[in-house]
């Protein structure tokens, strides 16, 4: 069995987590750390116990809380019985049998954090088992405590995958992990991805790349295979609230005939049914459908198929017109000086807000504001295109890697 990697500086073998497993009395109900491997040993923990868990975001300021029993027993040891295996195989039998509730929160960028409760059933709805699998090595490139880390972690334990951590590392320690390591998975945002190129050597070890949590485009694509040219791309539909429901090859998502009436668009809004959702007291549902506030657009109402547009909430209000930031930000990207872009509204007495683009160039290219707003010229509406354009050196991201909305 390979290493089980969580950090490039750690190399633990699967052998040296059974034991610790076996040798714990111990674990912690409402935990966070920065530790990668504490973090997934107390959960194994807690599942293999049947203890409920309450997952936190290591950097959380806890006054985003607003459950005070969080707070109050936050790294609070609790005894366990004692637990025995002599082999990795029975040890994940047991955990997928587990009755434990999984509490994890949304990110909070678009107001407080919201909690939503899950089994192990719904974590691990999305996995495949196969021993075709068992020479994997995931990058693991997502904050572990919320759902898409959690997806991929238990898509790796459950093959017995090596894991390496690459989430919030440099662009120069992401691709010597790659290399180092003969990683073969990764599974990240499309903000992680732009954030890499460009880069002009090839990376052959890789042969599936899986993005989510945000509108990807072809010319993502695009430098994807070039800088990794075995991989097959993956396009994920997920989120906190349900998990992974949907795969792509590209930006169109099909519902399968069989869950046709697990999903619906109403006014260009995704609706999922109740029964493909966690629970929360926090989930507002409509004759059992819960709006998303995902944007979507159909491609092919008949056979299913539609493209994800953007959030709802990340519309911007200009004199009366709804902008789609990803719009704009899609349109810049087609400019070959720019690696990445982050464009939000800022408030404005007379329009109610006006169009911002924080851009990053690529390492050694110029460009002029001049230069930007008259291409934007000939693809988009006058009032699509940015007033205030300002040259950063890094994007803000949010803490599950996506781009931070001001």
């Amino acid at each position: 069995m390979k290493p089980f990697v969580i950090d490039k500086e750690q190399i633990f073998h699967y052998k040296r987590l059974l034991k610790d497993i076996n040798n714990s009395h111990h674990y912690y109900k409402s935990y966070k750390s920065f530790k990668l491997y504490d973090f997934f040993l107390n959960c194994i923990i807690a599942l293999l116990s049947n203890k409920n868990l309450i997952l936190l975001d290591a950097d959380l300021n806890l006054s985003e809380m607003k459950d005070s029993a969080i707070n109050a027993h936050l790294n609070e040891k609790e005894l366990i019985e004692p637990l025995h295996f002599d082999s990795f195989t029975k040890l994940v039998d047991q955990l997928l049998k587990s009755t434990s509730i999984i509490t994890i929160f949304t990110s909070g960028t678009t107001g407080q954090p919201k909690k939503v409760d899950h089994s192990i059933t719904t974590l691990t709805r999305a996995v495949r088992k196969h021993e075709k699998y068992t020479d994997q090595v995931w990058g693991f490139a997502y904050n572990p405590t919320h759902m898409a880390g959690l997806q991929v972690f238990f898509q790796a334990f459950e093959n017995g995958n090596a894991i390496v951590n690459i989430f919030n590392k440099s662009r120069i320690d992401v691709f010597n992990a790659i290399e180092k390591y003969q990683i073969t998975n990764i599974s990240a945002t499309p903000t992680f991805y732009r954030l890499l190129f460009p880069v002009e050597k090839e990376y052959p070890s890789v042969v599936r790349i899986t993005l989510g949590g945000e509108k990807s485009d072809k010319k993502l694509f695009e430098s994807i295979l070039k800088t990794f040219p075995n991989a097959k791309i993956n396009n994920i539909y997920a989120s906190t609230e349900a998990g992974s429901l949907l795969a792509a090859n590209g930006e169109d998502f099909q519902i399968p005939k069989i869950s046709k009436d697990k999903f619906q668009i109403k006014n260009g809004e995704l609706l999922i049914h109740r029964s493909l959702l966690g629970r929360s007291e926090d989930f507002s549902l409509t004759e059992d459908y819960y709006y998303t506030g995902d944007l979507v657009e159909w491609v092919d109402e008949e056979i299913g198929l539609f493209r994800f547009k953007s959030r709802k909430n990340e519309l911007i209000n200009v004199g009366g017109y709804k902008v789609n930031p990803s719009e704009v930000e899609e349109a810049i990207l087609e400019l070959p000086q720019i690696q990445h872009v982050l464009v939000y509204g800022k408030p404005n007495s007379v329009l109610g807000n006006v169009i911002c683009a924080e851009i990053k160039l690529i390492k050694e290219s110029s460009l002029l504001e001049s230069e930007i707003r008259t291409y934007l010229s000939e693809k988009l509406q006058d009032y699509k295109i940015p007033r205030r354009i300002k040259f950063v050196e890094t994007i803000k991201l949010t803490r599950t890697g996506k781009l931070q909305r001001l």
